[in-house]
């Protein structure tokens, strides 16, 4: 966990405020699943606008040549990398703490605050990560109907990525609806699919883990995912993905007068991309609410 950045010049001390950040900083991170599954690039590097490279391991495929002793090579393959841009957005919750609210309520307040801007900064970068994989990864699509995406689908997205002509690194997630994810195991609560069906994860992202399919993929699911009648659902690697936090969660109070009340603000700062299209894969699962 990152150190406290918090300011004040507002009635609320900087105890007070350090007291609210702390648990809203915890809130933030193990609120947001996307960033836990994302590569982080660019630690340090600041500005609103960065350019990121990375070595695309397609550019390989073709490296290897036929030889014949005596003669020289005449296929060269040259080592090259490819780059991202990445826009970081600014992300915030201002919540106004009123003096009549700290003069005549018993409720607590720094608790309910903390949880206000702690998920309310997770949720925004959720939705950015979201937008990256809807706009980048668009190919390899799986499609099914509520009843019919069962596990099997899960296989086939599976085997596409396995199939590709260089492996695809790393263990798959695939994020999916809750809706999604309540017709899949509708459809498997027999002994069919026993075979195929893990042990539950213990490590942070346990809240979102619902599965593990054939001791590769972990299903998480995200309720900001928007449920449609095609819900766009997502299986990539950890590589495919980067996230870029220039600044990290921050909370600072002021006062105003005129309001008699005292300003909480909270602003984080990040950014994601596609980084490899080829390491990831669409799902598209209709999105009937269930009954």
């Amino acid at each position: 966990m990152s150190v406290a950045k918090t300011m004040s010049t507002s009635t609320l001390s900087k105890g007070i405020v350090r007291e609210i950040y702390g648990p809203a900083y915890k809130m933030m991170y193990e609120e947001g699943l996307l960033r836990q599954l994302c590569t982080e690039m660019g630690r340090g590097v600041k500005g609103n606008l960065a350019k990121f490279e990375y070595f695309d391991p397609s550019t390989v495929i073709a490296a290897a040549s036929l030889l014949t002793e005596a003669n020289d090579y005449t296929t060269t393959t040259a080592l090259t990398n490819a780059s991202v841009i990445v826009y970081a957005s600014e992300f915030g919750v201002r919540t106004d703490i009123t003096d009549r609210l700290r003069e005549s309520s018993s409720f607590g307040f720094k608790e309910e605050a903390a949880r206000q801007h702690g998920i309310g900064c997770a949720r925004r970068l959720e939705l950015n990560i979201l937008g990256a994989l809807t706009t980048g990864i668009t190919t390899g699509t799986i499609t099914g109907t509520a009843s019919s995406f069962t596990v099997t689908k899960y296989m086939a997205a599976k085997s596409i990525l396995d199939a590709k002509l260089l492996n695809v690194p790393g263990r798959k997630n695939a994020v999916v609806h809750p809706y999604n994810w309540y017709y899949t195991a509708a459809s498997t609560l027999s002994t069919t699919y026993a075979s195929v069906l893990g042990d539950l994860g213990n490590d942070v992202l346990k809240r979102f883990y619902v599965q593990t399919l054939f001791g590769d993929v972990d299903v998480y699911t995200s309720n900001y995912i928007t449920s449609a009648v095609t819900t766009k659902t997502f299986m990539f690697v950890k590589d495919a993905v980067g996230v870029w936090i220039p600044r990290d969660f921050r909370l600072e109070a002021q006062r105003d007068a005129s309001a008699r009340a005292d300003e909480l603000v909270s602003t984080l700062v990040g950014g994601s991309k596609v980084r490899i299209a080829s390491y990831g894969l669409l799902m598209q699962q209709k999105g009937t609410t269930p009954s």
